[in-house]
């Protein structure tokens, strides 16, 4: 009813007389400017609920491109829905936005005619530049590339700050292309770093640039050094165990006597870390100092020793845009690997595999762990080596093949994991060797094998060999298997038993050794052990059963360059899968974990051919080999991936100068961080043991990418397209976890559903929306705090107060006084009533005896002393 009613008032307000709408034209960006406010001059929308009230605009404003609520009796405002503009102005001159007709509840036109509300301009943009390199003051002139420059109203704001008509004078070129000229006497920055555009202002407001990042790097400014920087050419190849070497950095503009790095890690020279040995102009040598490291924390290792600037006597040059905190990789450095000790006995053809620890392995395909041994032994050729991890790697001996040719024991005396050949001091013991059990007399024996089967393979049968088999033969496992209940036992001759496994039955519950501990051929000795010590002997190499993750992340036909395929049962000795459509000589594996496969396509080739615009294929996995045969999936096999086609608006290359390394370097992978193993994970202090980790500190808030979008393909996995599933709920906006609800449903400053815990799931929102009571709310979105350019460290002059800036000053100065009085009193009350002393003008307080608690003139308590009353 209420509603109704005020339908109805609002019905005969409109037939009474016309709005008549303040002309007080705003400035619009096209696409970002959060609101536009519309103002009558008599109150005109009292109790007219927002969906009663109809707008129609010049040029169209679709009533679905904002949404509109009821500020107060006289203003209404619209608020500009995400991903819809204003208009669409061809020229930087803007176009001029009229409301042509406002009706409620149906009613007719209450305009006398169209008035102008609003003055919409094409929104600006910068185009980053971290590889545009000027230098302090030797660099007069620099050009800043963008969109939707005004030549008239420009005002930019840097970090750190330059002033304009101070610092520089600006020249708007184009509508493309400004031009700032230093002034005599300034600096681009005071020391050398990445000089960001945070703000540009042409007529709107003051439009944050890239504010996930705190600007957009418009160039690198770098120490002057007469006409030239130093530069350091990356030598990643150079590989180098922590404690040994003699490093060689190549580059240019080196001094011949006396150069100072600067190191990620924070290396430091004079012979505190590394000592500098030769210097010229186009190379350094460095010496590594006793009991020094060229990276100290060994669980980041193998990784890439950094160096971030050069100071070559004119102040450090960065080597990289610092800005990512990249620099160059002048060596790969590698831990020292070391074994532990173990007099484990093992025997010398019966035992099938060893355990060995220590640190410092590396693993396949990216590196490999080789391994010296004493007695000689062949990797490949007397057994298998299998790292799983950098503390553990596992030896296994081949069949028909021996640890020792007698007994003693065995050592490695050398490891070459990577960084070339380490010795072992003196050789460390990894088993002591014994020799094999005397077969039983009986001459029934079990020989040792090495098959290699799956958990539950049905097409390949166990075959058992050895000597003295019978029809009525029994082994027992360990595993346990029970016959006929687990498996089916066929007799061939007296050297071969074969083994067919039952259905929905497996030969281990997990993979690893089946071995036989005991054989019972039906003589008087009944069982019979074999192997040696009571270890049992192998008979078979149990595998997991390999299973394949259905998935159908988007990827692009050759854009995008790694597949990741997980799953489970990969074996780490190698695995291969058979993929559909995609063809074996399109990829290699990259990388190979018990649970995931990583997937690298080669060079001009493509997942999927042949897709076309809109439409996608999907990559299946058919089949999976372990090594112990191939598995066939069911059906089609598993979706691992569904390929989209190259179209331009999705694509993307590795033109990154630092792209494949891991790192996505373009900005479009997810969240602020960038996982890197350079620092632990993450670009932060984790390896910094030497005390200063980076050259420059300035903008430790801020990772930016340092390569343009879709230019770090591999490391990125490409840009994501419409069909990529939205975020609903998750923290990684950057400014998530701080009260306010910084996504799309309000500010706008991080992707809808980033910020999850201030804003609510998408579809759930929890959050308040902004306070509509002005002409400019100043949101924290794009808007400065009063849409000035006035820096923090600025003083403004004082202005005349005039006769009530006098008054304001006296009654201030009254609130001062009478504060301090009733502040003064108190505490003087406060200190005698502490001490016990008579307090002017305060009462006593009687309890209705005629004893006083207090002794006025002792100041203690007048009160009997018992054993059993406590008066406080």
């Amino acid at each position: 009813m209420a509603r109704v009613a005020m339908a109805l008032l609002g019905l005969v307000a409109s037939a009474t007389a016309f709005i008549e709408i303040v002309e007080r034209p705003m400035m619009l960006y096209s696409t970002v400017s959060p609101k536009l406010r519309i103002q009558s001059k008599e109150p005109a929308f009292a109790n007219i609920p927002a969906d009663h009230i109809d707008l129609k605009f010049t040029p169209s404003l679709k009533p679905g491109a904002y949404n509109l609520s009821v500020v107060s009796d006289t203003v209404i405002s619209l608020a500009l829905r995400s991903g819809k503009k204003w208009g669409n102005p061809h020229t930087t001159d803007g176009m001029t936005m009229y409301l042509d007709s406002l009706t409620m509840n149906g009613g007719a036109n209450m305009l006398q005619d169209e008035k102008e509300v609003a003055k919409i301009i094409p929104t600006p943009t910068i185009k980053r530049a971290a590889d545009t390199v000027i230098y302090t003051q030797g660099t007069s002139k620099l050009v800043i590339n963008g969109t939707n420059f005004r030549p008239k109203e420009m005002e930019l704001m840097f970090d750190p700050p330059l002033v304009k008509d101070k610092d520089y004078i600006l020249s708007v070129k184009s509508s493309t292309s400004m031009v700032l000229t230093r002034t005599t006497g300034t600096k681009w920055r005071d020391e050398p770093g990445p000089l960001k555009l945070r703000r540009i202002n042409t007529g709107a407001g003051a439009l944050r640039i890239d504010p996930s990042f705190g600007g957009i790097v418009v160039a690198e400014v770098q120490a002057d050094l007469g006409a030239h920087g130093v530069t350091v050419e990356s030598t990643p190849d150079e590989k180098f165990y922590q404690s040994q070497g003699s490093l060689i950095i190549i580059g240019e503009g080196f001094n011949e006597t006396k150069n100072t790095l600067r190191f990620a890690n924070g290396l430091r020279g004079k012979g505190v870390n590394y000592t500098t040995v030769e210097h010229s102009k186009t190379q350094i040598k460095l010496d590594l100092a006793k009991k020094s490291r060229w990276r100290a924390n060994p669980a980041n290792l193998p990784g890439p020793l950094v160096l971030l600037a050069v100071d070559a006597g004119a102040g450090f040059v960065p080597v990289g845009p610092t800005e990512a905190k990249k620099g160059r990789t002048v060596a790969t450095i590698f831990e020292d690997p070391a074994v532990n000790k173990n007099m484990k006995t093992i025997y010398r053809t019966h035992t099938h595999q060893i355990w060995v620890t220590g640190s410092g392995f590396t693993k396949a395909p990216q590196y490999s762990t080789t391994i010296t041994m004493d007695p000689p032994l062949e990797v490949g050729e007397d057994y298998s080596l299998v790292v799983y991890n950098r503390t553990h790697m596992l030896l296994s001996l081949f069949e028909g093949k021996s640890w020792k040719d007698s007994e003693g024991k065995l050592k490695i005396t050398h490891m070459n994991t990577g960084g070339g050949q380490f010795p072992v001091k003196n050789g460390v013991q990894i088993a002591t060797v014994k020799s094999d059990a005397e077969d039983h007399p009986s001459g029934v024996t079990v020989t040792r094998t090495t098959q290699t089967l799956y958990q539950t393979a049905a097409i390949r049968k166990l075959v058992i060999q050895g000597s003295g088999f019978t029809d009525d033969t029994d082994l027992t496992f360990d595993p346990p298997l029970e016959k006929n209940k687990d498996y089916t036992q066929r007799f061939v001759d007296a050297n071969k038993l074969v083994l067919s496994l039952k259905k929905k039955r497996k030969w281990r519950w997990e993979g690893g050794p089946l071995l036989v501990k005991t054989i019972d051929v039906g003589l008087k000795s009944g069982e019979i052990k074999v192997g040696s010590g009571g270890q049992g002997i192998q008979v078979a190499n149990i595998l997991f059963d390999p299973t394949v993750e259905e998935s159908e992340r988007i990827i692009f036909a050759s854009h995008t360059r790694r597949l990741v395929i997980r799953g489970t049962g990969f074996s780490l000795e190698g695995t291969e899968l058979t993929l559909r459509p995609t063809k074996r000589k399109a990829y290699e594996i990259e990388s190979l974990e018990m649970t995931e496969i990583v997937l690298l396509l080669n060079e001009g080739e493509e997942w999927c051919s042949g897709v076309k615009e809109g439409e996608s294929e999907h990559v299946y996995v058919s089949k999976v080999d372990t090594g112990a045969g191939e598995v066939i999936m069911d059906e089609e096999g598993v979706i691992v991936a569904k390929v989209e086609a190259d179209v331009d608006d999705n694509n993307c290359d590795d033109s990154c100068e630092w792209a494949l390394d891991g790192v996505c370097d373009d900005g479009s992978g997810k969240g602020r961080y960038w996982y890197d193993d350079d620092f632990g994970g993450f670009y932060a202090y984790d390896d910094d043991y030497y005390g200063y980790g980076y050259y420059y500190y300035g903008d430790d808030d801020f990772l930016a990418p340092v390569c343009d979008p879709g230019t770090d393909c591999t490391d990125c996995g490409g840009p994501a397209t419409a069909d990529t599933p939205p975020t609903e709920c998750d923290n990684t906006c950057q400014w998530a976890n701080d009260g306010f609800c910084d996504d799309t449903r309000t500010s706008g400053l991080c992707d809808e559903g980033t910020d999850c815990h201030d804003c609510g799931p998408v579809g759930a929102s929890n959050f308040s929306t902004w306070d509509d009571d002005g002409w400019w709310d100043d949101d924290d979105n794009y808007w400065d705090i009063d849409d000035t350019f006035d820096y923090g460290d600025e003083k403004k002059e004082s202005e005349d107060a005039g006769a009530g800036g006098v008054f304001m000053s006296i009654l201030e100065g009254m609130v001062y006084v009478v504060g301090a009085v009733v502040c003064g009193g108190g505490t003087y009350v406060a200190v005698k009533f502490y001490k016990g002393q008579q307090v002017p003008y305060l009462p006593a307080v009687q309890d209705g005896s005629e004893t006083e608690l207090i002794d006025q003139s002792t100041g203690r308590a007048n009160v009997p002393i018992t054993p059993d009353v406590t008066y406080t």
